[in-house]
Protein backbone atom coordinates (compact mmCIF):
# COMPACT_ATOMS: atom_id res chain seq x y z
CA UNK A 1 0.00 0.00 0.00
CA UNK A 2 2.76 2.48 1.37
CA UNK A 3 4.61 1.62 -1.58
CA UNK A 4 1.92 1.93 -4.26
CA UNK A 5 0.79 5.23 -2.69
CA UNK A 6 4.41 6.78 -2.48
CA UNK A 7 5.21 5.56 -6.38
CA UNK A 8 1.92 7.64 -7.43
CA UNK A 9 2.82 10.55 -5.35
CA UNK A 10 5.87 11.45 -7.24
CA UNK A 11 3.71 12.66 -10.20
CA UNK A 12 1.66 14.51 -7.68
CA UNK A 13 2.26 18.66 -7.89
CA UNK A 14 4.42 17.99 -10.96
CA UNK A 15 2.00 18.51 -13.34
CA UNK A 16 -0.93 20.51 -12.48
CA UNK A 17 -2.85 19.53 -15.74
CA UNK A 18 -2.46 15.88 -14.76
CA UNK A 19 -3.51 16.26 -11.39
CA UNK A 20 -6.61 18.66 -12.42
CA UNK A 21 -7.63 16.00 -14.68
CA UNK A 22 -7.11 13.25 -12.07
CA UNK A 23 -9.64 15.00 -9.26
CA UNK A 24 -12.07 15.89 -12.47
CA UNK A 25 -12.38 12.77 -13.31
CA UNK A 26 -12.53 11.38 -9.77
CA UNK A 27 -15.23 14.07 -9.11
CA UNK A 28 -17.51 13.15 -12.47
CA UNK A 29 -20.48 11.53 -11.45
CA UNK A 30 -21.45 11.78 -15.48
CA UNK A 31 -18.49 9.80 -15.96
CA UNK A 32 -18.85 7.47 -13.08
CA UNK A 33 -22.73 6.96 -12.22
CA UNK A 34 -23.81 8.05 -15.45
CA UNK A 35 -22.79 5.89 -17.60
CA UNK A 36 -24.01 2.68 -15.72
CA UNK A 37 -27.55 4.23 -15.00
CA UNK A 38 -28.19 5.19 -19.00
CA UNK A 39 -26.42 1.45 -19.26
CA UNK A 40 -29.61 0.23 -17.55
CA UNK A 41 -32.25 2.63 -18.49
CA UNK A 42 -31.04 1.61 -22.36
CA UNK A 43 -31.80 -2.25 -21.39
CA UNK A 44 -34.59 -1.25 -19.79
CA UNK A 45 -36.49 -0.15 -22.94
CA UNK A 46 -34.72 -2.61 -25.24
CA UNK A 47 -38.03 -4.20 -26.90
CA UNK A 48 -37.72 -8.30 -27.69
CA UNK A 49 -38.25 -11.52 -26.43
CA UNK A 50 -36.15 -11.26 -23.34
CA UNK A 51 -37.73 -7.89 -22.03
CA UNK A 52 -39.23 -8.83 -19.12
CA UNK A 53 -36.75 -11.32 -17.41
CA UNK A 54 -33.90 -8.59 -18.66
CA UNK A 55 -36.25 -5.83 -16.66
CA UNK A 56 -36.41 -8.32 -13.77
CA UNK A 57 -32.71 -8.88 -13.49
CA UNK A 58 -32.25 -4.87 -13.77
CA UNK A 59 -34.65 -4.01 -10.78
CA UNK A 60 -32.44 -7.05 -8.58
CA UNK A 61 -29.25 -5.46 -9.57
CA UNK A 62 -29.93 -2.24 -8.61
CA UNK A 63 -31.55 -3.09 -5.66
CA UNK A 64 -28.30 -5.70 -4.87
CA UNK A 65 -26.44 -1.97 -5.61
CA UNK A 66 -28.00 -0.37 -2.87
CA UNK A 67 -27.45 -3.70 -0.19
CA UNK A 68 -23.57 -2.71 -1.61
CA UNK A 69 -23.34 0.63 -0.43
CA UNK A 70 -25.39 0.03 2.63
CA UNK A 71 -22.64 -2.77 3.46
CA UNK A 72 -19.77 -0.85 2.31
CA UNK A 73 -20.77 1.83 4.79
CA UNK A 74 -21.63 -0.35 7.41
CA UNK A 75 -18.06 -1.88 7.43
CA UNK A 76 -16.44 1.09 7.29
CA UNK A 77 -18.07 2.35 10.56
CA UNK A 78 -18.01 -1.39 12.46
CA UNK A 79 -14.11 -2.24 11.41
CA UNK A 80 -11.40 -0.58 13.09
CA UNK A 81 -10.83 2.69 11.67
CA UNK A 82 -7.84 2.94 8.79
CA UNK A 83 -6.74 6.63 8.25
CA UNK A 84 -6.35 7.94 4.17
CA UNK A 85 -2.95 7.99 2.69
CA UNK A 86 -3.33 11.61 2.46
CA UNK A 87 -4.09 12.18 5.57
CA UNK A 88 -1.09 9.45 7.51
CA UNK A 89 1.37 11.45 8.33
CA UNK A 90 3.91 8.66 7.86
CA UNK A 91 3.51 8.95 4.00
CA UNK A 92 3.61 12.60 4.34
CA UNK A 93 1.93 12.79 0.73
CA UNK A 94 1.92 15.85 -1.18
CA UNK A 95 -1.67 16.84 -2.01
CA UNK A 96 -2.51 16.96 -5.67
CA UNK A 97 -3.17 19.99 -7.01
CA UNK A 98 -7.01 21.12 -6.65
CA UNK A 99 -7.27 18.63 -3.47
CA UNK A 100 -7.90 19.93 -0.20
CA UNK A 101 -5.90 18.30 2.61
CA UNK A 102 -8.64 17.89 5.08
CA UNK A 103 -11.08 16.12 2.22
CA UNK A 104 -12.68 12.66 3.57
CA UNK A 105 -10.74 13.28 6.91
CA UNK A 106 -12.15 11.40 9.48
CA UNK A 107 -13.57 9.37 7.14
CA UNK A 108 -12.52 5.76 7.65
CA UNK A 109 -10.81 4.37 4.14
CA UNK A 110 -11.59 0.69 3.87
CA UNK A 111 -13.40 -0.63 2.35
CA UNK A 112 -13.57 1.89 -0.53
CA UNK A 113 -17.34 2.51 -1.36
CA UNK A 114 -16.91 3.84 -4.56
CA UNK A 115 -14.97 0.05 -5.59
CA UNK A 116 -17.90 -1.68 -3.96
CA UNK A 117 -20.34 0.34 -5.95
CA UNK A 118 -19.26 -0.12 -9.12
CA UNK A 119 -17.71 -3.32 -9.28
CA UNK A 120 -21.57 -4.66 -7.80
CA UNK A 121 -22.94 -2.74 -11.11
CA UNK A 122 -20.09 -3.84 -13.36
CA UNK A 123 -21.02 -7.38 -12.04
CA UNK A 124 -24.47 -6.32 -13.17
CA UNK A 125 -23.54 -5.66 -16.75
CA UNK A 126 -21.89 -8.75 -16.91
CA UNK A 127 -24.78 -10.75 -16.48
CA UNK A 128 -26.70 -8.58 -19.26
CA UNK A 129 -23.52 -8.59 -21.80
CA UNK A 130 -20.18 -9.96 -21.68
CA UNK A 131 -18.57 -7.89 -23.90
CA UNK A 132 -19.86 -4.49 -22.21
CA UNK A 133 -19.17 -6.35 -18.74
CA UNK A 134 -15.88 -6.56 -19.59
CA UNK A 135 -15.35 -3.17 -20.23
CA UNK A 136 -17.43 -2.04 -17.23
CA UNK A 137 -14.89 -3.62 -14.77
CA UNK A 138 -12.05 -2.18 -16.75
CA UNK A 139 -13.80 1.26 -16.61
CA UNK A 140 -14.86 0.70 -13.07
CA UNK A 141 -11.08 -0.08 -12.01
CA UNK A 142 -9.48 2.44 -14.05
CA UNK A 143 -11.91 5.23 -14.45
CA UNK A 144 -13.60 5.03 -11.07
CA UNK A 145 -10.89 3.88 -8.77
CA UNK A 146 -7.42 4.30 -9.63
CA UNK A 147 -8.06 8.36 -9.61
CA UNK A 148 -8.77 8.26 -6.02
CA UNK A 149 -5.45 6.03 -5.56
CA UNK A 150 -3.53 8.61 -7.24
CA UNK A 151 -5.59 11.48 -5.22
CA UNK A 152 -4.60 9.96 -1.94
CA UNK A 153 -8.25 8.97 -0.73
CA UNK A 154 -7.99 5.35 -0.37
CA UNK A 155 -5.12 2.48 -0.20
CA UNK A 156 -4.92 0.31 -3.22
CA UNK A 157 -5.96 -2.84 -1.24
CA UNK A 158 -9.28 -0.37 0.16
CA UNK A 159 -9.91 -0.74 -3.50
CA UNK A 160 -8.91 -4.30 -3.57
CA UNK A 161 -11.25 -5.15 -0.52
CA UNK A 162 -14.51 -2.77 -1.75
CA UNK A 163 -14.09 -4.62 -5.28
CA UNK A 164 -14.37 -8.33 -4.05
CA UNK A 165 -17.21 -7.02 -1.48
CA UNK A 166 -18.87 -5.55 -4.63
CA UNK A 167 -18.91 -8.23 -6.77
CA UNK A 168 -19.90 -10.56 -3.94
CA UNK A 169 -23.01 -8.65 -2.82
CA UNK A 170 -24.37 -8.50 -6.50
CA UNK A 171 -24.06 -11.94 -7.16
CA UNK A 172 -25.45 -13.01 -3.95
CA UNK A 173 -28.29 -10.47 -4.62
CA UNK A 174 -29.47 -11.54 -8.11
CA UNK A 175 -28.95 -15.29 -6.61
CA UNK A 176 -31.17 -15.06 -3.43
CA UNK A 177 -33.30 -12.13 -4.39
CA UNK A 178 -35.92 -13.72 -6.58
CA UNK A 179 -38.21 -11.95 -9.51
CA UNK A 180 -41.23 -13.21 -7.91
CA UNK A 181 -40.20 -11.36 -4.11
CA UNK A 182 -39.28 -7.72 -5.59
CA UNK A 183 -39.14 -7.60 -9.36
CA UNK A 184 -42.44 -9.30 -10.20
CA UNK A 185 -44.44 -6.96 -7.86
CA UNK A 186 -42.31 -3.49 -8.87
CA UNK A 187 -43.27 -4.83 -12.91
CA UNK A 188 -47.05 -5.03 -11.80
CA UNK A 189 -46.30 -1.58 -10.50
CA UNK A 190 -44.95 -0.51 -13.89
CA UNK A 191 -47.71 -1.94 -15.48
CA UNK A 192 -50.60 -0.40 -13.47
CA UNK A 193 -49.19 3.19 -12.52
CA UNK A 194 -46.19 4.32 -14.95
CA UNK A 195 -46.51 7.64 -14.06
CA UNK A 196 -45.45 7.15 -10.29
CA UNK A 197 -43.09 4.03 -11.03
CA UNK A 198 -40.90 5.99 -13.39
CA UNK A 199 -40.69 9.56 -11.30
CA UNK A 200 -39.23 7.09 -8.77
CA UNK A 201 -37.29 4.92 -10.53
CA UNK A 202 -35.49 7.99 -12.01
CA UNK A 203 -34.88 9.43 -8.38
CA UNK A 204 -33.42 6.21 -7.49
CA UNK A 205 -31.39 5.88 -10.52
CA UNK A 206 -30.30 9.53 -9.74
CA UNK A 207 -28.94 8.84 -6.71
CA UNK A 208 -27.22 6.01 -7.40
CA UNK A 209 -25.40 7.67 -10.07
CA UNK A 210 -24.43 9.94 -7.62
CA UNK A 211 -23.75 7.25 -4.70
CA UNK A 212 -26.36 8.86 -2.55
CA UNK A 213 -24.30 12.01 -1.98
CA UNK A 214 -27.43 14.27 -1.46
CA UNK A 215 -29.18 12.06 1.05
CA UNK A 216 -25.89 11.72 2.59
CA UNK A 217 -25.25 15.82 3.07
CA UNK A 218 -29.15 16.35 4.06
CA UNK A 219 -28.67 13.20 6.55
CA UNK A 220 -25.16 14.93 8.18
CA UNK A 221 -27.28 18.33 8.26
CA UNK A 222 -30.20 17.03 9.92
CA UNK A 223 -28.44 15.26 12.38
CA UNK A 224 -26.37 19.10 12.75
CA UNK A 225 -29.89 21.17 12.91
CA UNK A 226 -31.23 18.76 15.86
CA UNK A 227 -28.34 18.38 18.15
CA UNK A 228 -28.28 22.72 17.63
CA UNK A 229 -31.86 22.50 18.82
CA UNK A 230 -31.13 19.78 21.67
CA UNK A 231 -28.14 22.56 22.84
CA UNK A 232 -30.33 25.06 24.56
CA UNK A 233 -32.48 22.42 25.84
CA UNK A 234 -29.21 20.88 27.53
CA UNK A 235 -27.70 24.14 28.93
CA UNK A 236 -31.55 25.00 30.68
CA UNK A 237 -31.41 21.46 32.43
CA UNK A 238 -27.72 22.03 33.71
CA UNK A 239 -28.47 25.67 35.01
CA UNK A 240 -28.75 25.78 38.59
Amino acid sequence: DHEIALWLNQMAGQRPALDRFVYTLSASALLKGGLFMAFFWWQWFRHDAARTARRQLILTALAGAIVAIAAARALQIALPFRVRPLHDAALSLRPPAGVNPATLDGWSSLPSDHAVLFFALATAVWRLSRPLGGGAFLWAGVVVCLPRVYLGYHHATDILAGALLGVLVMTLSLALLRPRLLAGPLLRWERAHATSFYCLAFLASLQLAVMFQDVRALAGDTIGLVELLREPTAQTADAP
